[in-house]
């Protein structure tokens, strides 16, 4: 019984030994494979503009039927991704909408 119990400690403690003596799995881009952390900004650059500021393309999909009776809030320029925000008001009810710079809701 003893040498049972002796084996299977030896067993134990010799898998133990190879599961540490393996080197750890680095985690790096492959090659032609940007890291996520590189593709996604953290936080993108949001600067506040006039309504007058929004390219003209926006300016034509605001005025559509789907927004005529919703007036501009607040604008924002969104940089690094190239979009503006738009912060609508009608009434009591409040959204915000996203738009490309050739005036496409993203």
């Amino acid at each position: 019984m003893k040498k049972v119990f002796f084996s299977m400690i030896a067993i134990l403690m010799l898998s133990t030994t190879v599961l540490m003596a393996q080197e750890p799995v680095k985690n790096e881009a492959k090659e032609g494979q940007a890291a996520i952390e590189q593709q996604v900004p953290v936080q993108d650059e949001k600067v506040e503009i006039k309504a007058e500021e929004l390219p003209q393309a926006v300016r034509t999909t605001l005025a559509t039927e789907e927004y005529k009776d919703w007036t501009i809030e607040k604008a924002y320029h969104l940089k690094t991704l190239d979009y503006y925000e738009v912060k609508l008001k009608n009434g009591a009810e409040s959204k915000s909408v996203k738009f490309d710079k050739d005036g496409n809701v993203v």
